[in-house]
């Protein structure tokens, strides 16, 4: 099962990649976030919800831009309500939110973590269930 759940994991963070590399903006909601995906190899470009002084409006604005915009919150009640309104306002400004990613990584990890920080940790732990002893002896 853990095996299964890694490659899932995996294969999320593999479109999450690809995304990015295309310059699909990726909203998140702060530099821990930030840090723990560009440690799993997503490098962004990323928009910060939390720690500036925009409202979520502007944030909503500046990354409406772009036809098409990533939301990856955390997946907590707050995580939660900030996916809910920048995707209707988003959405009002005519660009094309992405929730799916989320859905998928939060239907996955729901009962183990609650923020996109955990994520490195979380995956650490699955591999280590998947091969708990060390491969260098081989």
């Amino acid at each position: 099962m853990s095996l299964i759940k890694l490659q899932q994991i995996t294969d999320e963070l593999e479109e999450l990649k690809y995304q990015g590399e295309q310059g699909i903006p990726i909203l998140i909601e702060g530099r821990k976030d930030e840090e723990a995906l560009r440690e799993l190899g997503v490098n962004g470009p990323f928009i910060k919800v939390s720690g500036t002084r925009l409202s979520l409006s502007e944030i909503a604005l500046r990354a409406s831009r772009t036809s098409r915009v990533i939301i990856l919150t955390d997946f907590d009640r707050k995580g939660s309500e900030l996916a809910k309104r920048l995707y209707r306002d988003m959405q009002s400004l005519g660009a094309d939110p992405d929730l799916r990613i989320r859905r998928r990584l939060m239907g996955m990890t729901r009962r183990y973590i609650k923020d996109i920080q955990s994520l490195p940790s979380y995956i650490e732990r699955l591999k280590l269930e998947v091969c708990p002893y060390p491969l260098d002896n081989i």
